[in-house]
């Protein structure tokens, strides 16, 4: 009888190993597969229940991320009605506002002042803010102020809204009214004329540092 010598011994080793090996590893798979199918089956009802709670706790997150931004954004804001421009106005959150949209006297009146707004029409109410939409073409309402036109008393100067920048109109400093000194913005809206403006000097800075450049419509 022929011996096997080492070589051939190996030759018919080699594929046992991997037979072998293989095996093995269909063994562990196959319980590693059959223990994890197991584990969900167990624990399915807590697995959904903790991936519920995953969801609602990153919507929670995210509504906590909203609320602390908007508490630390100072403003609030009113955007007025479609048909006369969907003016938009940030003013400050210890601000109050009102708004006449009934037409009797203008086709917009609003208001705006802190902590409270002064009696609308009083012969002593001055407001920091005040917005208007006034059914008196551009060219008409402006000539009320160019005639008026004098050396330190008042100036006219053009001007665009930073978000309207298409819409050139002026901006009228002094005193704007009888009695009144403040700041007027004076921009052609479609057929009507809208005019922004405070007529208070202390807050003439916030007017045109803060409130002017977030306004906006359509013209």
């Amino acid at each position: 009888m022929k011996r096997l010598n080492s070589e051939g011994f190996i030759r018919l080793l080699l594929p046992f190993m991997v037979v072998s090996i293989i095996a093995v590893a269909a063994i562990i798979f196959g319980v590693w597969a059959f223990n994890g199918r197991q584990y969900y089956k167990d624990n399915v009802n807590a697995l959904i229940a903790m991936a519920v709670q995953n969801e609602k706790t990153k919507e929670d997150n995210l509504l906590n991320q909203k609320f602390q931004l908007e508490s630390q954004n100072p403003y609030t804001s009113y955007t007025g009605p479609p048909q006369y421009g969907s003016i938009y106005v940030a003013y400050p959150k210890n601000w109050s506002g009102y708004v006449d949209n009934t037409g009797n006297n203008n086709p917009l009146d609003e208001y705006f002042n802190p902590v409270v707004v002064p009696a609308i029409g009083g012969t002593d109410s001055l407001y920091a803010l005040r917005i208007e939409v006034n059914a008196n073409p551009y060219s008409s309402q402006l000539s009320n102020y160019t005639s008026q036109q004098q050396p330190g008393n008042l100036t006219i100067t053009p001007y665009s809204l930073p978000k309207v920048p298409s819409v050139v109109g002026v901006k009228i400093s002094g005193q704007i009214e009888p009695n009144i000194s403040g700041v007027m913005v004076m921009l052609p809206l479609r057929t009507n004329t809208l005019e922004i403006w405070t007529e208070q000097p202390q807050y003439v800075n916030q007017f045109v540092g803060q409130i002017l450049p977030q306004i906006s419509f359509q013209p």
